[in-house]
């Protein structure tokens, strides 16, 4: 049997709770914000990379152990949101296996990766031009590496590595592994932060419209700070005060913690099931699933239906161009 390597960053199982159809046959509409486009797929097919997980050059330990070992979490947390929709409560164990996975989904996703490797980029070719600034440091760094075990070659002189550097013609790359080390340093700390949160178990109530998810579905928010041109202006932490964490749990409940409120179960009412779909839109990455185009969002203070974001997206882009054009 093939060994599984699509690895998904927002699990399957997560995704079926917003997608039409059971098991394998799940479907979700996809609203893909970079190509601008709509299409209805299987939810093996979003929210995936390639050997996301994979632990390889680990001596003695299957590649797949770490991939195998969140889809034990993962089931645990599906199970729980099931639990969750029956009883109507958040609590108990079911609580702590979906902060879990909302920690999870915090801090695995491509799009942390990309910030920490461009953080790490950054720093390195810093440290670089340190190293090349004079030749003393240069040969003193060369006398640690020896110390540790390395030893660099005799043709790469000072000179060669002082323009190498400067030049600036190179990329630094973080390893994979290096990723998961940080990931998992950082989930239960996550989780510590996520539980000190009161939640509020939001409910729609029967003929709503969904609730939608996306590729990066945990969202944080200010509470007093209203979103210019879509996006929010300060930057917040799941830490700090005054904020408020949104997360999607299937397409007819979510849930929202802050830190000055209580623990409680209300119905959801539309105009805030409409704000919760446009939080998440504004969080996703590059796509959006949701389970029909019905769904609701608030564009300014107008409530429109998913049919018509793309265009609304694109109207707000032809206008932003048209202004630009106009300053010019």
């Amino acid at each position: 049997m093939s060994e599984a390597r699509n690895h998904h960053y927002v699990p399957q199982a997560y995704l079926r709770g917003f997608a039409d159809g059971v098991g394998r046959q799940a479907r979700v509409k996809v609203i893909d914000l970079e190509d601008m486009k709509t299409f209805p797929t299987n939810v093996r097919n979003v929210a995936s990379k390639r050997d996301f997980n994979r632990l390889e050059a680990v001596d003695g330990l299957d590649p797949n152990a770490l991939e195998e070992r969140y889809a034990i979490l993962e089931g645990h947390a599906t199970t729980a949101i099931q639990n969750i929709w029956k009883t109507q409560k958040f609590e108990g164990d079911d609580r702590m296996y979906v902060l879990n996975l909302m920690a999870l989904l915090v801090i695995r996703n491509p799009r942390m990766r990309e910030t920490w490797a461009d953080f790490m980029s950054r720093l390195w070719k810093l440290h670089s031009e340190v190293v090349v600034s004079k030749k003393e440091i240069w040969e003193a760094t060369k006398r640690d590496m020896i110390k540790s075990g390395y030893t660099p070659s005799e043709d790469v002189t000072y000179e060669i590595m002082r323009d190498f550097v400067k030049g600036g013609e190179y990329d630094i790359v973080t390893d994979r592994l290096v990723h998961i080390r940080l990931e998992l340093e950082n989930w239960e700390k996550m989780i510590h932060l996520l539980s000190a949160r009161k939640w509020r178990l939001d409910i729609l109530p029967e003929g709503a419209p969904n609730l939608i998810t996306c590729d990066h579905p945990v969202s944080i928010l200010p509470l007093f700070e209203t979103p210019k041109d879509g996006y929010m202006q300060h930057p917040v932490g799941y830490g700090m005060t005054e904020t408020a964490v949104v997360f999607p749990l299937t397409r007819r409940m979510s849930l929202w913690g802050t830190f000055e409120d209580r623990d409680m179960t209300l119905g959801l009412d539309w105009l805030q099931a409409a704000l919760n779909n446009s939080h998440t839109m504004r969080n996703a990455d590059r796509q959006i699933y949701a389970y029909d185009d019905d769904f609701e969002f608030m564009w300014g203070r107008e409530r429109r239906q998913g049919k018509t974001l793309l265009d609304s997206l694109k109207a707000a882009q032809a206008k932003r161009n048209a202004d630009g054009d106009e300053q010019k």
